[in-house]
């Protein structure tokens, strides 16, 4: 299975592009801060049949968003 990293997933144009790369067959692995919003759009990717996981991380820490690349990729799919 295909998988994209989409940043900023939580509102606005990365929700956008999320729920568009779902709606197209990807896998979408969520990460923006807020883990209740990515639920959310996690849940509304899912009802609609498409694949979604949160990743509720701020990007300022560099090692926290290298550590989710890591397990998105170790989960399977091609990124």
């Amino acid at each position: 299975m295909r998988v994209a990293i989409v940043t900023g997933a939580s509102r606005g144009i990365g929700e956008a592009i999320a729920r568009r790369l779902a709606h197209d067959g990807m896998h979408v692995a969520l990460v923006a801060r807020s883990a209740d919003a990515l639920s959310a759009v996690a849940d509304a990717i899912s009802s609609d049949g498409g694949s979604a996981s949160c990743h509720p991380c701020d990007l300022a820490d560099a090692a926290a968003y290298a550590a989710i690349i890591e397990q998105v990729a170790a989960d399977g799919g091609r990124l």
